[in-house]
């Protein structure tokens, strides 16, 4: 019977089955990606210097996201003692636990207990969920606010008509939820991209159910104030800091995606999101078209004949039960279409597409192919399938697919990380750099130019470099350039006095990542060791870790070296 409640029994097997998905290897699996660690190494930032407000990356501040996932990185890593692999990623994980929660429960209200647990561990093992919850980024978090957001908005609007047995009480708390979530996207990926999704889906649902409760209940001032309050506070907290800077970033963030020809964003044909859909919904895909097929057909025509198991083109329902089930069901149809349809049409309005900006439109998908699922099982039953028989099918099909994809990430996945190769050489040569050695990294554009913020050029890879050396180090791109970290010692200056030659081994080395070809370079600035060598995982991916000790100063090197180039970013 839909309206009823999941119950705690359920609500247990779903977090089982989240953390059999999430958690095994969550640490080991894989090294970070570039966009991970920008957030582990903001967090730990964060934790060393005490600065809660933003992160910085490398000591320059990071303004391009909003902090909510730092905040959360940091708070855990303050508790665990540090951020590694496994705090970075552990807000993910809750984040896509949460939201197999909320989908459990919005299906439950519309389609009964059993097709809401039904839709929670289809959520918990559909492809992006599993993807997108083991990664310390913002996706997830988004998607789980979002999905909440609208699990309040459902149970705040016309309550009485699908729910007579709700209390004032529980809508009022309702709407107060919605404008705190609607608020907190804000805190996730910038001003007004999860509002705008969540309001699309409000405005198309209302409009299509003609539900005046509803907008009614949505002129609430302290509500929007709230929300608003939430939206503002950090970005006015920023410009007041940094200058208007942070307004010019961020804006830019928006026109671009929305240009023409964008320059900063690679996106991607404007028939993007459908096969995105279709693809990050496997393995369920068949079964969410099934059920989104007769989702749409009772969305558009309005009745369901629960006596008969039909579709009927008039109020035939016999009894006031029946009547209550049709509104609860035809209600959570047209929810479902508007949630997947309405943010959708608006992200194809951008120029800059990318799949995973459609996965808060994803969610409908599971609850249908949970509806399809349950269809499956209806025709098992008419062939002699028992109950009992088919909810032990369920419970090992759920269990075996969350145990495949927890022992796939922590076996194999180890196995097929190229990149944790190349991090683990930084790894290793952050531990052989002495603590108070000077550290740079040498750049070259092998994959594109740096990104450009007003508060300095941040290197696409230096997050996760400064991550996995677990030290400062600045960088630059030619080693000329370090004439001006490395310089040459005078003859009266530090390890000896005018007139001596100071003891190469008591003058200070400094320590450098480059590329053999920076050899040449380098030597000018006195003699190189080299410590070791990374893994060539690339032609042009092949780093080293080098020892430079700079030798006194002459004419000769005073000339050309001291004239080249300015100060790269500081540490």
């Amino acid at each position: 019977m839909s309206g009823a409640r999941l119950g705690m029994m359920r609500l247990a097997c779903l977090l089982g089955l989240s953390a059999l998905v999430f958690l095994p290897g969550l640490g080991s699996s894989g090294r970070l990606s570039y966009h991970e660690a920008f957030v582990a190494q903001g967090a730990r930032e964060m934790l060393e210097t005490g600065t809660w407000w933003y992160p910085t990356i490398g000591g320059r501040p990071w303004l391009e996201k909003p902090p909510l996932p730092w905040w959360l990185t940091a708070a855990l890593g303050r508790c665990a003692g540090g951020v590694d692999e496994v705090v970075a990623r552990l807000p993910s994980v809750l984040a896509a636990t949460a939201m197999v929660l909320g989908v459990a429960v919005a299906a439950a209200r519309h389609y009964g207990p059993g097709i809401g647990l039904l839709a929670g561990a289809v959520q918990a093992t559909t492809a992006w969920t599993v993807f997108r919850g083991r990664l310390a980024e913002a996706d997830m978090l988004l998607a789980c606010l979002i999905t909440w957001a609208i699990v309040a908005f459902d149970r705040m609007r016309g309550e009485e008509a699908i729910d007579p047995g709700g209390s004032p009480a529980r809508w009022h708390r309702a709407r107060w939820a919605f404008f705190v979530l609607l608020g907190a996207t804000a805190l996730v990926k910038g001003i007004g991209f999860g509002a705008v999704l969540i309001l699309a889906v409000v405005v198309a649902t209302v409009l299509w159910r003609r539900d005046w409760t509803a907008m009614r209940r949505l002129r609430f001032p302290a509500g929007w104030i709230l929300a608003a309050a939430l939206v503002l506070t950090w970005p006015l907290a920023m410009v007041a800091r940094h200058g208007f800077g942070a307004v010019t970033l961020w804006t830019m963030h928006v026109t671009d995606r929305l240009a023409a020809h964008p320059g900063a964003f690679a996106g991607e044909p404007w028939w993007e999101y459908l096969p995105g859909l279709l693809i990050q919904a496997m393995p369920w895909t068949p079964l969410a078209l099934i059920g989104a097929g007769r989702s749409l057909r009772r969305a558009v025509s309005g009745f369901w004949n629960w006596e008969l198991g039909i579709w009927s083109q008039g109020p035939s329902i016999q009894n006031r039960q029946s009547q209550i089930q049709n509104l609860q069901v035809v209600a959570g149809d047209r929810l479902l279409w508007a949630w997947s349809a309405a943010p959708l049409a608006l992200l194809a309005l951008a120029t800059v597409k990318n799949a995973h900006y459609g996965i808060s439109a994803q969610v409908p998908w599971s609850i249908w192919a949970a509806l399809g699922l349950a269809r499956l099982g209806g025709r098992l039953r008419r062939r002699g399938a028992t109950p009992d028989r088919l909810r032990r099918w369920a419970l090992g099909g759920f269990a075996g697919l969350g145990l495949a994809y927890g022992l796939g990430f922590w076996l194999l996945g180890p196995r097929l990380d190229r990149r944790g190769v190349e991090w683990a050489f930084y790894e290793s040569a952050g531990r052989q750099v002495p603590p108070a050695a000077t550290l740079a990294l040498l750049y070259d554009d092998w994959d594109r130019n740096p990104y450009v913020s007003p508060f300095g050029a941040f290197p696409h890879d230096l997050a996760v470099r400064l991550f996995y050396l677990k030290r400062p180090a600045s960088w630059h791109f030619h080693a000329e350039d370090l004439a001006h970290e490395f310089p040459p010692l005078d003859k009266g200056g530090p390890g000896g006095v005018e007139g001596t030659s100071p003891d190469s081994r008591s003058r200070p080395a400094h320590y450098v990542i480059g590329r053999d070809r920076d050899l040449p370079a380098l030597g000018k600035l006195g003699p190189v060791e080299v410590l070791a060598r990374g893994p060539s995982t690339r032609w042009d991916r092949s780093y080293a870790l080098f020892r430079v000790v700079p030798q006194p100063s002459t004419p000769e090197s005073r000339g050309p070296l001291a004239s080249a180039g300015s100060p790269a970013v500081p540490r």
